[in-house]
């Protein structure tokens, strides 16, 4: 599996969770506060434009069209909550640099330690339904298990998710489908050494955002 652009995901335990605009506010500041944010932050938030964009198939010669989302900078997280406090779907970034004091984990390029600075940012999605968490890259069985951001289907809590480099299939419990997430996106070419748990994170790090959220979080992962 070849893995370009690796996303680490904190997925929580009850699919359903909804967070008010405080809540998210009270974890990137907590995030800032604790040396974990990237450095030289800018804070912007997408949000539904109502509007369609438009492409054509470059294989198929199909026209295909998708939402398209509005982009708005912001000064500092105390203009969050009127930005996203109605909202049923959005996504809240801090976009930055890496390492920050507190890193996540480290990271690899080429299986060799990679010590350089790197593109780093911090997201919180939120859908309007539930949509699948699981990854299992180009091996995904037909018709059955739903693509990462795809609608989720059947009972099943277990996320799954292919090793970005051995393949092997990683089973996570309650982290099947969210309609909130937090995402940590590092610089392309870039990952964590990862065995055969996806319980990865700086303890420091996960344990803030269950206290900022006041729900458990499972890791995982997708990548494009």
């Amino acid at each position: 599996m070849i893995v370009e652009q690796y996303v680490h995901t904190l997925i929580p335990s009850d699919p359903q969770f909804s967070p008010t605009s405080e809540l998210v506010i009270r974890f990137l500041d907590g995030l800032s506060a604790l040396g974990a944010a990237p450095l030289n932050p800018e804070l912007l938030v997408l949000k539904p434009s109502g509007r369609l964009r438009s492409f054509t198939d470059p294989l198929t010669g199909e026209t295909k069209s998708f939402p398209a989302n509005d982009r708005v900078p912001l000064m500092s997280t105390a203009e969050l909550a009127p930005t996203i406090a109605a909202l049923q779907q959005y996504y809240v970034a801090l976009e930055g640099q890496g390492p920050p004091r507190l890193r996540p984990f480290p990271l690899c390029s080429n299986d060799s330690p990679f010590t350089g600075s790197y593109d780093f940012s911090v997201g919180c999605s939120l859908r309007v339904e539930p949509v699948s968490m699981s990854d299992l890259g180009d091996e995904r069985p037909e018709n059955e298990e739903p693509s990462f951001g795809e609608a989720c289907r059947g009972s099943s809590r277990t996320g799954l998710f292919r090793h970005p480099v051995t393949g092997e299939l990683i089973e996570v419990p309650n982290a099947s489908c969210a309609r909130f997430w937090v995402e940590l996106e590092f610089g392309k070419w870039l990952l964590p050494k990862i065995g055969s748990s996806l319980d990865i994170l700086d303890p420091a790090i996960s344990k803030h955002a269950s206290e900022s959220f006041g729900v458990p979080f499972a890791q995982g992962f997708h990548h494009f």
